[in-house]
């Protein structure tokens, strides 16, 4: 779990780009598991949320060219991270979100399930650590396709000329908040 020489920046921003869009999409997995009528339960939701958190750090960890073995402590890979990114003090964030992964996913472990206000609370805590990570990664030089979103243009109010053709038609639906 040491820096060292490896791939290529080219090479590692490509695979820490996937870790971002996997982080980006867990997130958007789990807010979808409280939705009303969702049929998961909050317990779905809170694993989903460290997942998006776990991704995110590996990504960043990633472009750092920091090797992360294979763990899902999260404040672990958080320690990994270089000495100066903001991330590293996210920890008791972090220490809450780690229970996710594996204690509250299963009955037989002992851990009581998950509320829905403390999946509402690990969302709100991978979003946090998600965005901590984005300017760690904006510091460091990360390229980011396009800007953050507090740079974007409002969306636009009328469908574009010659009409709205679905999602599959527009650009960037695959979009990752890592990659504004």
């Amino acid at each position: 779990m040491t820096q060292g020489p490896g791939p290529t920046r080219e090479a590692r921003v490509q695979r820490a780009r996937a870790w971002l869009r996997y982080a980006t999409r867990d997130l958007a997995v789990a807010r979808d598991a409280l939705r009303p009528g969702a049929p998961s339960a909050p317990y779905h939701a809170a694993f989903w949320a460290q997942q998006a958190a776990e991704k995110a750090l590996k990504g960043a960890l990633t472009y750092a060219g920091v090797d992360f073995g294979d763990t899902h402590r999260l404040t672990l890979l958080a320690a990994l991270l270089p000495s100066d990114w903001e991330t590293r003090r996210a920890s008791v964030a972090l220490t809450e979100l780690s229970r996710y992964a594996v204690q509250t996913r299963y009955p037989d472990l002992g851990e009581p399930e998950p509320t829905a206000e403390d999946a509402r609370r690990a969302i709100a805590q991978t979003a946090a650590v998600q965005q901590a990570l984005r300017r760690d990664l904006e510091a460091h030089g990360y390229p980011f396709l396009s800007p953050s979103p507090s740079q974007q243009a409002p969306p636009r109010a009328q469908p574009p000329p010659g009409g709205d053709r679905g999602p599959e038609s527009r650009p960037g639906r695959d979009d990752d908040p890592h990659e504004r």
